[in-house]
């Protein structure tokens, strides 16, 4: 039985792999079917990235979104910006941008988003703790220098 589950995650997880080369050529689909949405040449070809996305689904793929004011997890979103923000705190979506696709678990595309810096000045703030929290006193700099000769 564990065996089988193997199989089932490595083989879901080879799938989502697989799928994730295709997505390129699904994003070219959609671009042309809107670049070429009045051309009566172009309308012959407007099913296409349907049946290909129909065809993902039939694999398993289901998409998922982030929310607003969500820790940003990196595992399933990517920060394509960030902002500061007085109301949404460091490391948490302030604007949920494009959803993701994942099989069973294994992610095939991650979701986007605009994610939070916290308030403005705290990144300078936090800095300067780090750097005095990382100063030696010169009494204990020099002992540690004799210690390593």
């Amino acid at each position: 039985m564990i065996h089988q589950m193997l199989n089932s995650s490595n083989r879901s997880s080879a799938t989502a792999s697989i799928l994730t080369d295709f997505l390129p050529v699904l994003d070219k689909l959609f671009a042309l079917r809107e670049k070429y949405s009045d051309d009566e040449f172009g309308k012959q070809y407007d099913a296409l990235p349907g049946a290909m996305k129909t065809a993902f689904v039939d694999l398993g793929v289901s998409e998922y979104s982030v929310a607003a004011a969500e820790k940003v997890d990196t595992s399933r979103v990517m920060v394509i910006d960030s902002q500061y923000s007085d109301s949404v705190p460091k490391d948490h979506v302030i604007e949920p941008l494009k959803g993701g696709l994942e099989l069973q678990g294994n992610i095939v595309r991650m979701a986007e988003c605009v994610a939070s810096l916290g308030p403005e000045g705290t990144d300078e703030e936090e800095e300067e703790e780090e750097e005095e929290g990382a100063e030696v006193p010169e009494g204990e700099e020099a002992e540690a220098k004799s210690g390593d000769e």
